[in-house]
């Protein structure tokens, strides 16, 4: 009696499993057809199931199904998971897991060019809607892809400063600075590679690995552009001005034709006090471009600063012809101030500080009609 017993549920046993591999058989059925929301519906009876969820097959084919849904120009379709091509590949994972004799694995490994397709494809979307995070994801699944022997040791620098990108925009630094340094390595895009790895430094607040990665791309790449400007850059934040004005004259030398070179370059004379090569420097860089409002407005707020010093060396001055020298010459360092302030309100209207210092200016020299039309369009 315990016998048939016996072979009674093993029969009922054996029906269950052909009804749940039947389960799987229609969610391959409607793949086929297309019908990717019903067949993933479907295929999720089958993981859910004790009889079919830890059968490779059952995760080959939710693969699969993510995979076109991956890969379906329906965005209503792609809308069904978050991310399916990650998915995709940790079910591919879990079905290789489950498959001792790797006969699964062959199946797959004809899969993943167009597992490769879909995460890049999706992962530029992501990047596009700025959705960096879930770009990096994407872009990182491309390159585990890639590490496929069928893909024969393929070295994707692109990929590599594409999850470089991804990681900078999502603000992760520590890998921004990991794939950065390895497409350094290999030399993908030049000097732009060291200037972005120097980014994520600076944004880890790692100063010191920042200025290292400035020298090594300038080392390696002497004629780009990138990392001379961000050498200049640095150094005038640091107040190193000798260092500064080497890059800024090899910058100059390269780009004659950059007015933001000589703007920069007079900004350094300024801070140290040398006129004339200021006044020279913001003169070439408007000369270069007349709409250039920073340095059409350092001009100015030279000849303003300047009138401001030569006032304060009045108020100290006791013999009264010397006194009134003074004031004659700095309104005339004022004069020389007004067409550079009133050009510069001319580019920008809407800079306040520009417009303000213009008002003071027209109050000192007693010139109503435009601090009255001066007043009124910025509505003071």
């Amino acid at each position: 009696m315990k016998k048939i017993v016996f072979i009674l549920i093993a029969g009922i046993m054996a029906i269950n499993l052909q009804a749940q591999k039947k389960v799987v058989n229609t969610a391959e059925s409607l793949l086929n057809k297309g019908n990717l929301k019903l067949a993933l519906d479907t295929i999720k009876y089958a993981l859910n199931n004790d009889e079919t969820k830890d059968l490779p097959t059952t995760w080959y084919l939710h693969g699969m199904i993510l995979q076109n849904i991956a890969l379906s120009a329906d965005t209503g379709i792609k809308k069904i998971v978050d991310n399916p091509a990650v998915e995709a590949y940790n079910s591919y994972q879990k079905a290789i897991s489950l498959d001792p004799k790797q006969k699964i694995g062959r199946k797959i490994d004809l899969q993943l060019n167009n597992l490769y397709v879909a995460a890049v494809t999706n992962g530029g979307a992501a990047f596009e809607e700025k959705n960096y995070k879930k770009a990096l994801e994407l872009f990182e699944l491309a390159l585990n892809i890639e590490t496929n022997p069928i893909f024969k040791n393929i070295i994707d620098t692109a990929m590599m400063y594409n999850c470089g990108l991804a990681a900078l925009n999502a603000k992760d630094y520590d890998k921004a600075a990991q794939y950065f340094t390895k497409a350094a390595q290999y030399g993908y895009n030049n000097g732009v590679t060291y200037s972005l790895l120097k980014t994520a430094y600076l944004e880890k607040g790692d100063t010191a690995s920042a200025v290292k990665a400035m020298q090594e791309g300038f080392e390696k790449y002497p004629n780009d552009l990138n990392v001379i400007v961000d050498l200049i850059n640095y150094y005038l934040v640091t107040n190193q001005s000798d260092a500064a004005l080497k890059y800024l004259n090899m910058a100059k030398e390269k780009d004659p034709g950059n007015p933001s070179f000589y703007f920069a370059e007079g900004t350094l004379y300024e801070r140290t006090n040398e006129f004339d090569k200021a006044e020279a420097a913001y003169k070439k860089s408007i000369e270069i471009d007349p709409n250039y409002f920073n340095a059409v407005y350092n001009l100015a707020v030279l000849y303003y600063n300047n009138a401001v010093k030569i006032f304060d060396q009045a108020s100290n001055e006791k013999d009264d012809n010397k006194y009134q020298e003074l004031l004659k010459q700095g309104d005339n360092e004022l004069r020389r101030a007004l067409p550079y302030l009133e050009n510069a309100h001319k580019i920008d209207p809407k800079e306040e500080t520009c417009a303000k210092t213009l008002k003071g200016l027209y109050f000192r020299l007693q010139m109503q009609d435009k601090l009255n039309q001066l007043n009124a369009e910025m509505g003071w």
